[in-house]
């Protein structure tokens, strides 16, 4: 698991300085790639502001990893479903329209308190949260929680350089307008992608969690012995 912490921690800061980097390019107006990284610190020194832009650029890209690690849980769920009540996951785990891998009608059999407590989102997320704690050791469960995990801190980490780089762009207004658009399409479709992404691994987290606790990742064991 420390492994695991360790890798967590470089895939924050292999992203985050890549957004660095592309802070850096932008605010020198330059088009993005390495290339032009590259020639900008050759020539680094005789650029304007080159101190100030590096600072900002590769100072956010240094705190903003380590504030994300140590943000809290509930704070990231709510940065990432975009709502300040119940923002975990699991709000409408037994209540949902997705396709799921079980019958709704085996789940709430299993949990009929889920239907006694009116379908509360808080019911549900502690019922989740508790089987969630039972059956984390699980492959399918530890696996899509870690993808889960890292997903969301990323996309937390492409939210928080959005700020940055639109106040980055009000300042610099007279930049050409083709090295612009490609800046809003980087920043603008890795947080799109990040959000899509950390929001459907989430909801399979919630599945996969429900469909060990009813047993259905053991039923093609079961049939493969019956046929025996």
């Amino acid at each position: 698991m420390n492994f695991l912490n360790q890798l967590h921690k470089l895939l924050l800061g292999m992203f985050a300085l890549l957004n660095g980097a592309m802070l850096y390019l932008f605010l020198l107006h330059l088009p993005y790639g390495l290339e032009a990284l590259l020639l900008s610190m050759v020539h680094w020194s005789k650029m304007d502001n080159n101190l100030l832009i590096t600072a900002i650029s590769f100072g956010l890209a240094a705190f903003i990893p380590i504030y994300v690690w140590g943000m809290n849980e509930v704070w990231k769920n709510r940065l990432l479903y975009m709502r300040w009540q119940f923002p975990h996951p699991a709000q409408d785990a037994f209540l949902t329209s997705r396709k799921q891998p079980f019958e709704s009608s085996k789940l709430l059999a299993a949990f009929p308190q889920i239907k006694d407590a009116g379908f509360s989102r808080v019911k549900q997320t502690e019922v989740w949260e508790g089987l969630y704690r039972k059956y984390s050791t699980k492959t399918v469960v530890l696996n899509t929680d870690i993808h889960w995990k890292i997903l969301r801190d990323l996309y937390c980490l492409s939210l928080m350089f959005l700020p940055p780089f639109a106040i980055a762009w009000l300042l610099n207004s007279d930049m050409p307008l083709s090295i612009a658009t490609t800046y809003v399409f980087l920043f603008g479709a890795q947080f799109l992608f990040l959000l899509l992404a950390a929001r459907s691994i989430g909801a399979k987290l919630v599945d996969n969690v429900l469909g060990v606790s009813i047993g259905v990742d053991r039923e093609p064991e079961a049939k493969g012995k019956k046929r025996g």
